[in-house]
């Protein structure tokens, strides 16, 4: 009886196993990414078990599953994605896993791939898709709003203008205060070279041309994303390059495929101003009512040559109505001499592959027309990239870049040949279209000024940089407790640069309308060499050890040789030969480094992450013998792991500390001869050669031997959290004190010397960064990811020099000046206020004037109290429509622009009232009220322009909230279902930057800079060049 039960039993056994494989079939389909594109090598699991398989070259897959079974489906930098077996046919689409998941891999320092769940420090990223959304050409602007913690200020709307970066405040007072830039693991090279001035001692950045930074030369469109490394204990592995943070960009690699995969995109961009300062329309050029005629040339056509017939004009609107003038009208020359730039972005891509290995090489042309006239960028680029296995364990690696980037731009800021200042100080009844006279010099309003029409179409700043960047690498896989990588870069450029300013022009450096020649050579060849091991180590069942370590070599070779020739002989003939005065200059520079660094990853439990490094630098411009160490150390505890809650994705606190550096410029250690200059302050005065006789004496800075690089000793702390698989939030909180500031320090004349360099101040800076990414809907059809960052930095100068309560960084206009004092942040500005009394009231004399205080006081701070972005996503189908807000709160700016034209009598304000008498509101010195009239000339001449110097008046608290960039596109999911099954996507986009502002300020867009990138001063405006913004419509193909 037992042994037929026993088979009864095993009987049943068998009809149910049969019935299961019975209900077991094949399952097939295709996984593709959002793009539509077929992804090859994703992972399909069934749940619960350890069956699986992967899809192939096409993204096709089969595998055997019954109907109640799940198909989990994984790859690299996609969403996981779980989907039912009930179907014999499944179509998957995976999406980039944008959000902050616990799995999500990151780029960090030496381009090492971590999981983000175990940084102790915070990061933040940006997608290539984003950084294209934006709509900007140069790559450091493209980041603007998208991140906390970092501030980008453009320098104006012209194509190719720089754009400054600054990240969790300035750290250094007269050293650099960029962030390192690392392209595919190698440093790349960012400075925004300012034009030599021969033996000139001026600024240049306050007039001139606005310089590019040399990120302009990548590529947006072959960026695949962005990681920000703020604090030093993310950016630490980079030792004395560390202490301003460190901007990673990993460019796209190829993919495996069948076939080769082609991608093209074509962009059309029209490029208008965004805003500029309103003028009055209804007085005449002139003085105290009476009317002045434009000025007038002789019978040689120059002005200021003494002919008969010369008359010189005037750049005041203090005339009568225009109206009452014979033949007068109003002439608006901003809106006439602003453009509509158009341009073009083309790019083609061709990528493969296969399990050997992968390649990628791109094509890009960028060609931009300026809204002001002869303005423009155009720009080619190439990229090759690939990786290849040699045998199981050795692979190359490497991409090299060629670009090709030509610039031309106008002149900008203090200068008689700049563009604004021409428009902004001539009178509104002179129209500047007719330029040229008939011998083919300039015509103007006012004999000292440049017509702007004239320097756009006859001065023309051209610079043509021919570049090449990339690296090559070598990769050793022995185990993975053992890798080995040698990996060469270079960064290697020529930037040619010629200016020319027109005979009859008084733009030129002697502002003599002589004409001139400018040229300058520029040369750059960095090259890096790293060799690096790393590995995993398990050190029991719940200890790892992740190591990294290796050293670096670098050269940095710099050179500039630059020539003048002024007093030209023949018109339009801008070649050396034809000058007759001639200055020259030669600068060589030579940096060599070594590092040595080691990196310990543990992780405890896949709970508790504790990282420390070290990293030792050797650097020329200390001396041979000196070397200098950077140690930094971080702790991230995920405690979503104990507290085991579904709800609880991710939750993890972390701390991080860093003593980092900023590496000085070379040869501060020496005391070195120069070229011997003797000025008066206000013209190009007189150097060497002099009658023939050449010179040379001491610089007037001696030398430091005992000099240090700055260091940064950073602290963060910070709390990162995902909730419901749909909210995110990431929040830190930072100090960062900077030591051994570099200043120069006044010594004795007595010494031969008036200053000296030495390591003497000392600076911090607190804040906190907040990010919240939110899914608010993700239904099949319809999402809405909505995403917001802010930010607060609070800077303060801790010390300088014994003795020096104040410091100027960089000679400007001296009032205002941009100063550090003592006790406040770095960028105060500071200058000439009104007289006033004890309770702030502007005291003014008998006859109703306001007068000037003779002692300079604080006027303002140039820094943000906050910083803000908001984006929202929607996507329905193949639409998907995104927005960026981006947000300023306070920082104060100068507007100089604003003080002059107030004084000239052209500002919008200056013609109201019917210029009847003003009271000047303040109090006479005995304390009564003011109630003596003046009249409307001298209100605005003295109270609102800056006649009597003072500046207080125009310096302006500034808030905005811009949209910085909107775009809607549609994605052609059903393409191959048209019969046309080569095309893997087809996507149209309209895009538009910088549509809507809106601000309290009352000059040109608010984010600007007089001085460029390569400047320490912010805050600036006179007579800068407007913003600008744009409207794009794209077309993306892929094959």
């Amino acid at each position: 009886m037992k042994l037929k039960f026993n088979g009864f039993l095993v009987l049943l056994l068998v009809l149910v196993a049969q019935l299961t494989f019975a209900q077991e079939r094949a399952v097939s389909g295709t996984v593709t990414d959002n793009a539509g594109i077929p992804l090859p090598g994703v992972s399909v699991l069934i749940k619960g078990t350890k069956t699986g398989t992967q899809t192939d070259f096409d993204g096709k897959f089969s595998i055997k599953a019954s109907s109640s079974q799940i198909l989990a489906f994984s790859y690299i930098g996609m969403k996981a994605q779980e989907v039912a077996a009930s179907s014999t046919t499944i179509n998957v689409k995976l999406k980039d896993d944008s959000v902050e998941l616990e799995g999500v891999v990151v780029t960090t320092a030496l381009g090492i791939k971590r999981e983000k769940k175990s940084l102790g420090y915070g990061v933040s990223t940006v997608s290539g898709t984003d950084l294209m959304r934006s709509g900007e050409s140069n790559v450091i602007q493209g980041l603007a709003g998208k991140t906390s913690g970092v501030q980008i200020t453009g320098s104006g709307g012209v194509p190719g203008a720089s754009s400054k970066i600054v990240i969790r405040g300035q750290k250094s007072i007269s050293g650099s205060t960029d962030p390192l830039i690392i392209v595919d693991g190698v440093p790349f090279n960012n400075d925004t070279q300012a034009n030599s001035t021969g033996d000139s001692p001026f600024n240049t950045n306050l007039s001139g041309t606005n310089l590019s930074n040399r990120a302009l030369d990548i590529n947006p469109n072959d960026i695949e994303s962005v990681t920000v490394l703020k604090g030093g204990a993310a950016a630490a592995l980079y030792g004395e390059r560390a202490g301003n943070g460190v901007i990673i960009y990993t460019t796209k690699k190829g993919k495996s495929r069948r076939g080769i995969g082609v991608d093209l995109s074509f962009n059309t961009t029209v490029t208008t101003v965004n805003k500029l300062p309103k003028l009055q329309s209804k007085y005449a050029a002139g003085d105290s009512g009476t009317y002045i005629a434009p000025a007038q040339s002789g019978p040689d056509g120059l002005y200021g040559t003494g002919d008969a017939g010369e008359s010189n004009g005037t750049q005041k609107s203090w005339g009568p109505l225009i109206s009452s003038v014979p033949g007068a009208k109003f002439y608006d020359n901003p809106n006439n001499f602003f453009q509509t730039g158009v341009g073009t972005d083309t790019n083609l891509a061709f990528y493969g592959g296969d399990d050997k290995g992968t390649f990628r090489t791109s094509f890009g042309y960028t060609k931009q027309d300026g809204m002001i006239p002869s303005t423009g960028l155009t720009r080619t680029n190439i990229l090759i990239s690939g990786e290849r296995k040699l045998t199981d364990k050795f692979k190359v690696v490497g991409s090299s870049a060629f670009v090709r980037t030509a610039t031309t731009m106008v002149q900008n800021g203090s200068t008689l040949g700049g563009v604004m200042l021409g428009l902004y100080r001539t009178p509104t009844t002179y129209d500047l279209r007719d330029y040229k006279n008939e011998l083919g010099f300039q015509n103007t309003y006012f004999s000292a000024y440049d017509n702007p029409f004239y320097t756009a179409n006859e001065n023309p700043y051209v610079s043509q940089v021919n570049r090449t960047y990339g690296n090559l690498g070598v990769v050793y896989n022995q185990s993975k407790s053992l890798n080995v990588t040698l990996r060469g870069g270079w960064d290697s450029a020529n930037d040619a640069r010629k200016q020319v300013y027109a005979i009859s022009s008084f733009g030129n450096s002697s502002n003599d309308g002589t004409g001139q020649i400018n040229i300058e050579n520029i040369n750059t060849q960095i090259f890096n060499g790293d060799l690096i091991f790393n590995g995993l180590v398990n050190l029991t069942d719940h200890i790892d050890l992740n190591y990294t370590a290796g050293g670096n070599l670098r050269s940095d070779f710099f050179t500039d040789q630059f020539s003048r020739g002024d007093k030209l002989a023949i018109p339009n003939f801008y070649n050396l030969s034809n000058a007759s005065n001639f200055r020259t200059s030669n600068y060589d520079q030579k940096i060599m480094g070594r590092s040595a660094y080691a990196q310990a990853d543990f992780s405890l439990y896949e709970q508790v992450y504790i990282t420390g490094s070290i990293r030792n630098d050797w650097n020329s411009s200390y001396g041979d013998k000196k070397s200098f160490s950077y140690p930094a150390g971080s702790v991230a505890w995920l405690f979503s792991k104990p507290l085991d809650q579904s709800w609880l994705n991710l939750g993890k606190i972390r701390f991080g500390y860093a003593d980092v550096g900023i590496a000085p410029q070379a040869y501060l250690t020496q005391t070195y001869y120069a070229k011997l200059t003797e000025t008066d302050g206000y013209t190009d005065g007189n150097t060497v050669p002099y009658n023939g006789q050449n010179g040379f004496g001491y610089a007037s800075t001696l030398g430091q031997s005992n000099l240090k690089p700055e260091r940064v000793g950073s602290t963060e702390i910070g709390l990162e959290l995902k909730v419901l698989d749909r909210l995110g939030l990431n929040v830190n909180v930072y100090q960062a004190k900077s030591k051994d500031l570099l200043i120069r320090f006044p010594i004795a004349p007595s010494s031969g010397f008036s200053s000296q360099y030495g390591n003497y101040a000392s600076m911090e800076n607190k804040g906190i960064e907040v990010e919240i990414n939110y899914e608010v809907i993700k239904g099949n059809d319809f999402t809405w990811d909505f995403a917001v960052n802010w930010s607060k930095n609070k800077n303060k100068v801790t010390s300088l020099a014994n003795g020096v309560s104040q410091y100027e960084p960089e000679a400007g206009f001296g009032n205002p000046a941009y100063v550090a004092i003592v006790g406040k942040p770095l960028g105060i500005l500071y200058g000439t206020d009104f007289l006033r009394d004890t309770n702030g009231n502007v005291i003014v004399t008998a006859a109703g004037l306001p007068q000037a205080d003779p002692q300079q006081k604080i006027l303002g701070d140039t820094n943000p109290d906050w910083l803000g972005g908001l984006r929202n996503t929607f996507t329905y189908k193949g639409i998907t429509l995104s927005a960026l807000l981006d947000f300023r709160h306070g920082g104060d700016v100068w507007d100089g622009t604003r003080g002059r034209i107030q004084r000239y009598g052209l500002s919008e304000e200056s013609a109201e009232n019917d210029r009847g008498n003003y009271i000047i509101p303040g109090v006479h010195t005995d304390g009564s009220a003011n109630t003596t009239p003046i009249s409307a000339q001298k209100y605005f001449e003295q109270y609102k322009g800056d006649v009597l110097q003072v500046q207080s008046q125009n310096i302006e608290n500034v808030n905005w909230v811009r949209l910085r960039d909107v775009s809607i596109s549609y994605r052609f999911n059903d393409i191959q279902k048209a019969g046309l099954s080569f095309v893997q996507n087809l996507e149209i986009t309209l895009s538009g930057r910088n549509l809507w502002l809106d601000t309290n300020y009352k000059g040109v867009d608010p984010e600007t800079s007089l001085t460029g990138a390569g400047s320490h001063i912010q805050g600036f405006d006179y007579f800068n060049n407007p913003g600008s913004k744009s409207v794009s419509l794209a077309l993306k193909l892929g094959l």
